[in-house]
């Protein structure tokens, strides 16, 4: 069957406000996914009284918050491994900073979401050839050099713990989710709050002017807002936008299996872990309730914002994935595939910023595959852009900046270079 796993069992999660949407609002969310209503809430703690809106065209959580493994990742800014990747900021120093406030974050979700199943688990990036062996010793020695605990597995250690031929591992604390869930909790907290929630209410357009911002909301519906932030995904292009933003849409595929006995569900894992194997299509999975969720990335193209639920093409390509990676689990009959699209970044950072053409309108797009604790943790991050330079997290806008002028710097491309070489060179001695 197709459709996401996530959405068996959601819970409602307030409800939307009755009616149509309001005619005029303070600021106006496009957008109803982790990003979106993050923004939102944090919104409305910054400015009580605020009028805030959040209109999403289906739902809370549908689109790339909704259509993922669940998974909370530990390096949300993968190039800051790298020196000179962050402009004049020390990329260690902001690895740090941010690796710190997604954890705060993460744990305060925890205690007010308990719907949202968030859980402290075991990133394990495995390795099944020398080269990728080589470039995950280098990634564990750079994450620990920036201060965030890493763990070095052997492949045996690898296969003991989730049936997955390897040569070797790297292991991060991370975190899952349950995404719908905690979508849906999120969002009535914002509608608690006093925020106003707006399902099935699509943004055809988005066109400022000298006093405000009209949102165009198909035939002759129109809001009108004084500022807007954009938190649109991988529907960023179906929008028209006062900018032209340089993210480009991929999609990903993922399938989930029967219930597994539980002697098998722990030997692919369990719950305490959280896979992925660098290489083609980036492969990804975990269990959930005894159910094995296997997932990958397609850059073939479909048509921006296009669902990918009954894409047959990234299902196969999932299922050989499947094979290759995971062959003790190859036979498990799939009962759900989803998939959709998210839209990512050249550095896969996300853009923060306001337009170029009008101040009133704020975009917080292009938080790619890795990007739910970054969507999670937003609000922060852009407050002061739409509220103004008093109500600034100084720390946060330092991230902020430290993400606009994230490059990926061919000086410190080349660093990596020898010891991924001597890791090889060792890799072609006899083993013992």
């Amino acid at each position: 069957m197709t459709g996401a796993y996530w959405r068996n069992t959601p819970s409602d999660g307030g409800s939307a406000s009755p009616g149509p949407p309001p005619d005029r609002v303070d600021v106006a969310v496009v957008g109803a996914g982790f990003a979106g209503l993050s923004i939102a809430r944090d919104l409305l703690r910054a400015a009580p009284g605020l009028r805030v809106a959040v209109l999403d065209a289906r739902h809370p959580g549908y689109g790339a918050s909704g259509r993922n493994a669940g998974a909370v990742l530990p390096l949300a800014v993968l190039p800051w491994l790298l020196p000179g990747s962050a402009g004049g900021h020390d990329p260690r120093r902001m690895q740090r900073l941010l690796h710190a406030r997604i954890g705060a974050r993460v744990r305060q979700l925890a205690a007010d979401h308990p719907t949202g199943e968030i859980r402290q688990v075991r990133m394990l990036l495995i390795a099944t050839n020398r080269l990728v062996a080589a470039g995950l010793d280098w990634l564990g020695r750079a994450t620990a050099a920036a201060g965030i605990e890493a763990q070095h597995w052997s492949g045996d250690d690898v296969e003991a713990q989730c049936a997955a031929p390897a040569r070797a591992g790297v292991a991060l604390a991370a975190w899952t989710i349950h995404p719908a869930r905690l979508a849906a909790s999120l969002a009535a907290e914002f509608v608690t709050a006093g925020g106003v929630l707006c399902r099935h209410t699509p943004v055809a357009a988005v066109v400022p002017d000298a006093t405000g911002t009209w949102l165009h909301l198909g035939g002759d519906a129109r809001m009108r807002a004084d500022r807007v932030v954009v938190c649109t995904g991988g529907y960023t292009p179906a929008v028209a936008l006062p900018d032209r933003l340089s993210a480009r849409t991929l999609h990903t595929y993922m399938r989930a299996g029967q219930p597994l006995p539980e002697p098998d569900a722990q030997a692919l894992g369990g719950e305490r872990l959280f896979l992925a194997a660098p290489g083609p299509g980036m492969p990804y999975w975990r269990t959930h309730d005894r159910r094995l969720l296997f997932g990958a990335a397609d850059v073939r193209g479909v048509s921006p914002g296009e669902d990918a639920d009954a894409l047959p093409d990234g299902h196969r390509a999932v299922d050989r994935l499947l094979r290759r990676r995971l062959p003790a689990a190859a036979g498990h009959t799939p009962t759900h595939r989803w998939g959709g699209p998210i839209h990512v970044t050249r550095t896969e950072v996300p853009h923060l910023a306001r337009s170029a053409v009008s101040d009133r309108v704020v975009y917080a797009v292009g938080f790619s595959g890795s990007g739910v604790a970054l969507a999670l943790s937003a609000g922060p991050l852009v407050r002061d852009l739409v509220l103004g330079p008093a109500a600034a997290d100084p720390e946060a806008v330092t991230l902020r900046r430290a993400m606009q002028a994230t490059r990926l710097p061919w000086r410190g491309l080349l660093t990596t270079v020898p010891p991924v070489v001597a890791h090889l060179l060792r890799g072609l001695q006899p083993w013992r």
